[in-house]
């Protein structure tokens, strides 16, 4: 069960990954089995997409806060495979993360991302951006990916 939610993690993440990084516009054919495969096709730079009705936006600087859904309460207690790294958000915004200095991807409010690094040290930031441009940090500190590591990001 663990593996399983793992790479399904795994795989959500890269297949953000691959979308934020080529930028281009995906063509689906749905195959039998439920599943799909995508081509792509490059568009212009700065033409707009009609499939994105809401970029990554800043987050609201004066917004009620909200209690920590109660099915997060429970989360944390399962191991990480080696290699992996694992980010827990125990907070109410869109929390960018980088690995070694590299932004990996976006941690939505109360949201968890699991992707495999490779065993060894690894440089963990996150940063939650305002719409005034200013910015609530977490980190930067080491962690080792070998056994595997679980990063709790709290207020």
């Amino acid at each position: 069960m663990l593996a399983r939610n793992v790479r399904e993690c795994v795989a959500r993440l890269a297949l953000f990954g691959a979308t934020m990084a080529m930028a281009t516009t995906a063509h689906a054919q749905v195959l039998k089995n439920g599943g799909a495969t995508s081509t792509s096709t490059r568009t212009r730079g700065g033409a707009s997409d009609v499939n994105v009705r809401r970029d990554e936006t800043p987050n609201a600087l004066n917004k009620a806060a909200t209690a920590e859904p109660p099915s997060k309460a429970s989360r944390g207690a399962t191991t990480v495979d080696a290699g992996y790294i694992c980010i827990d958000s125990r907070v109410d915004l869109h929390v960018r993360i980088y690995i070694n200095g590299s932004y990996v991807g976006t941690v939505s409010p109360w949201g968890d991302s699991c992707a495999h690094y490779g065993t060894g040290d690894h440089r963990m930031y996150a940063r939650a951006v305002y719409a005034d441009g200013s910015a609530s940090t977490w980190g930067p500190l080491a962690g080792d990916a070998t056994p595997g590591f679980r990063w709790t990001i709290r207020p």
